[in-house]
């Protein structure tokens, strides 16, 4: 009998797009990913950069509740966390678990 593993994250794909130029496609670890939701989110707290805006965009996102959605099989990788655009400065960003 084959016993399945539950499906974790392992990485996230981080793509931003500036004017239309490439300017990120970037694959880390998702444990990096994770310390960075940790720390980030009490940084950005009062700060008026684009990094604070988008910290603010994922402000209720959990990575417990997703990592026990993906491995109940609720969510399927691969997976979009965010996908927003700054239309004032061209600005174009998408985070994908995978």
């Amino acid at each position: 009998m084959m016993h399945n593993k539950p499906l974790k994250v392992r990485k996230i794909h981080v793509f931003v797009t500036e004017g239309g130029k490439q300017t990120a496609d970037v694959r880390l670890p998702y444990g990096m990913f994770r310390l960075g939701m940790k720390y980030g989110k009490d940084a950005a707290k009062g700060e008026p950069d684009s990094c604070a805006k988008a910290m603010a965009r994922l402000q209720d996102f959990s990575c417990a509740a997703f990592e026990r959605a993906v491995a109940a099989g609720e969510r399927t990788l691969p997976c979009v966390l965010l996908d927003e655009t700054d239309e004032i400065s061209a600005t174009h960003v998408v985070l994908t678990a995978l």
